[in-house]
């Protein structure tokens, strides 16, 4: 029997022995030189160690969204602005509609007379004040009438017209103007919504024709005959005149109140 070289057999029980298997040293597997066991010390084949478990590689946290960028100042504002309320849709709605009537109430209804014609294009420029139809704002009314009980006299009612409430009355102040007797007393110009302003700009066409268009069309006096329109020629230069010197039919210059009764008199018979 071959016999195991003693540096052979250390070597296994060295390995045997790093590997924890029996028959290491202090063990009793018998493998001394000259045993009598089987195997006369051979070494036993080794069991590999088990592999150690690959460790599953570190789960990569994905980094956080951006944080949303800021909203612009204007949509700020208009997210905190108040939404329209529904009730206000229908008014929204019928503001044009309102806007068209608002127009054409302060247009000058249409006429044929020529005198008229002219009065109704100069009376554009007063209807900002007085409405389209004469139904007052801010200037004095000058419908159902009104004109006709304060002015009787279409004289004394173009002086007014081309001097204006402080020419008329002489005053900044307030200060009675018209007719003086007129029915539920004198009005003043403290009673006036505004301001009168002078019109001595327009000539005696005109002041004539202006006059006519205020008191026949806006006012209900009865549209003057062929006659008395020529008449209204000649009253308004005598207007022009009398405001112009200072010689108001108001202020009891002789002579005055009979041309005046004379005036109505011609007045009263139209129509």
């Amino acid at each position: 029997m071959t016999e195991i070289p003693e540096h052979l057999l250390k070597r296994s029980k060295e390995r045997r022995a790093a590997l924890g298997l029996p028959g290491g040293e202090g063990g009793d597997g018998g493998g001394d030189a000259g045993s009598g066991g089987d195997g006369g010390g051979a070494d036993a084949p080794s069991t590999p160690a088990k592999a150690e478990p690959t460790p599953a590689p570190a789960k990569v946290e994905e980094a956080p969204p951006p944080p949303p960028k800021p909203k612009p100042p204007y949509i700020k504002a208009a997210e905190r602005r108040k939404r329209i309320p529904y009730w206000a849709m229908p008014v929204l709605a019928l503001l044009p509609v309102w806007g068209i009537l608002y127009a054409n109430s302060m247009q000058a209804p249409e006429v044929e007379d020529e005198s008229l014609t002219i009065g109704a294009e100069v009376y554009a420029s007063c209807s900002g004040c007085h409405g389209g139809g004469g139904e007052g704002g801010v200037g004095a009314q000058l419908s159902d009438g009104e004109v006709l009980l304060t002015y009787p006299d279409p004289v004394a009612m173009m002086e007014w017209l081309y001097l204006g409430a402080e020419g008329w009355t002489g005053t900044t102040g307030d200060a009675p103007y018209g007719d003086p007797d007129r029915p539920g007393g004198a009005h003043t110009t403290g009673m006036l919504p505004g301001v009168m302003p002078a019109f001595g700009d327009l000539d005696a066409t005109e002041l004539a024709a202006v006059t006519r268009y205020v008191r026949e069309q806006l006012s209900g006096e009865p549209v003057a005959s062929p006659e008395v329109q020529e008449l209204y020629e000649e009253w308004a230069t005598l207007a022009i005149e009398g405001a112009e010197s200072g010689e108001l039919v108001y202020q009891q210059v002789p002579g005055n109140e009979e041309a005046v009764a004379e005036r109505i008199d011609i007045l009263s018979q139209e129509g």
